[in-house]
């Protein structure tokens, strides 16, 4: 489920300073207006990824392959200084309510 950084719930993993600048379009659907970086909860992992305000809205996954999934996880792990590890207890954390 994609999270707008303007109201994250997991501060730590959804972090998007170190992200980057948006890229030209919404990887979700393609649009071209007010981009930005967002943060998607996946089975995967937390990645993170340019989207417009309606896809970054949305209470779904965006619509991205596994693969390309998992390299978007792997790549926000880098962006966080984490690896996949250290995200995969940050959310175990989560679930079970250590935060």
């Amino acid at each position: 489920m994609p999270n707008d950084p303007a109201q994250p719930n997991r501060p730590g993993l959804d972090n998007t300073s170190g992200c980057g600048q948006p890229g030209p379009r919404c990887e979700c659907c393609g649009d071209l207006g007010d981009i930005r970086i967002i943060t998607a909860a996946t089975p995967l992992g937390v990645l993170c990824l340019s989207a417009c305000p309606r896809c970054a809205a949305a209470d779904t996954a965006p619509p991205i392959t596994v693969h390309t999934a998992a390299r978007f996880v792997r790549q926000h792990a880098a962006h966080l200084g984490i690896d996949l590890d250290q995200m995969a207890d940050a959310l175990a954390a989560e679930r079970d309510g250590q935060r």
